[in-house]
């Protein structure tokens, strides 16, 4: 099959059933998967049909901040090595610049053969080294909004903290830049049945504390059973101390957060 001969496609609600058949639907539930599908505006599935008509690779994205996040692609085995991943990763970018969203961005492991659609795609680091850690949460007895609920709460949104939540914090991180004065505005998506934020405040006790503080009561509100966020890979101490307790890191080695701008190019930011 020559991809260039196919056109990707936007996928919606009713690919369904084929994206989970493919893909197994990226860990999501069905009911899930078929959420994310029909979500205008916070989510953005684009594929690629066989001549059979039959669906042969997805690349799955969402709405993170100010960007249009990349966050994960499935290529069917007869199709890889064909050029398919690069071709939605690239459908993806045009359609974030077309819908006149500021940017792409991805997380990627220097190295890996991500980080080759990454320099293809033209991401910059924007961020410290990091290791994405996953902690899981207190059953809230709360369950996930379902997708014929009559008002859904947003899938994404900002978070408003005050400054001292990570003042004084040397292992503290922002993955999309905080101001140097005012309030901290974290960015947070659901991915699943994590909430994602866009900021650590360190892996010492006071930080996580703090962490649950703002983010627990929101997660519970979306049926959260998990909290992810980043921390400095350069944070040895910390690091070793949350893989030894119950948070799960989610990356072997340190992943960089890479982003386009489309207004802007940063001739001056190291590619990761």
């Amino acid at each position: 099959m020559r991809v260039s001969d196919v056109r990707p496609r936007r996928l919606v609600a009713a690919d369904a059933p084929a994206v989970h058949a493919l893909t197994g639907g990226f860990g999501l539930t069905p009911e899930l998967l078929r959420r994310e599908l029909a979500a205008d505006g916070d989510f953005r599935w684009a594929g690629l049909d066989d001549p059979a008509g039959r669906l042969c690779a997805v690349h799955r994205s969402l709405r993170w901040g100010p960007y249009l996040f990349l966050k994960g692609v499935y290529v069917r085995e007869d199709v890889r090595g064909s050029g398919a991943a690069v071709q939605l990763a690239f459908a993806l970018r045009d359609a974030a610049r077309a819908e006149g969203l500021p940017g792409v961005a991805a997380w990627f492991e220097p190295g890996m053969p991500e980080s080759a659609i990454a320099e293809l795609l033209g991401l910059r680091r924007q961020a410290p080294m990091v290791h994405r850690f996953a902690l899981p949460l207190a059953p809230s007895g709360g369950a996930a909004p379902t997708a014929g609920a009559a008002a859904q709460p947003p899938l994404r949104g900002e978070l408003e903290l005050p400054r001292e939540c990570a003042a004084d914090r040397s292992a503290a991180v922002d993955l999309f830049g905080a101001p140097a004065d005012g309030p901290l505005r974290v960015h947070w998506v659901l991915d699943g049945r994590r909430l994602v934020a866009s900021a650590g405040f360190g892996a010492d006790r006071d930080g996580l504390a703090a962490l649950l503080a703002a983010f627990g009561p929101l997660a519970a509100a979306h049926g959260a059973d998990t909290l992810e966020f980043p921390v400095r890979a350069s944070d040895i101490i910390g690091v070793l101390q949350l893989m030894h307790g119950r948070a799960e890191r989610r990356n072997r080695v340190p992943v960089c957060l890479g982003a386009l701008s489309f207004a802007q190019r940063e001739p001056g930011s190291p590619p990761c």
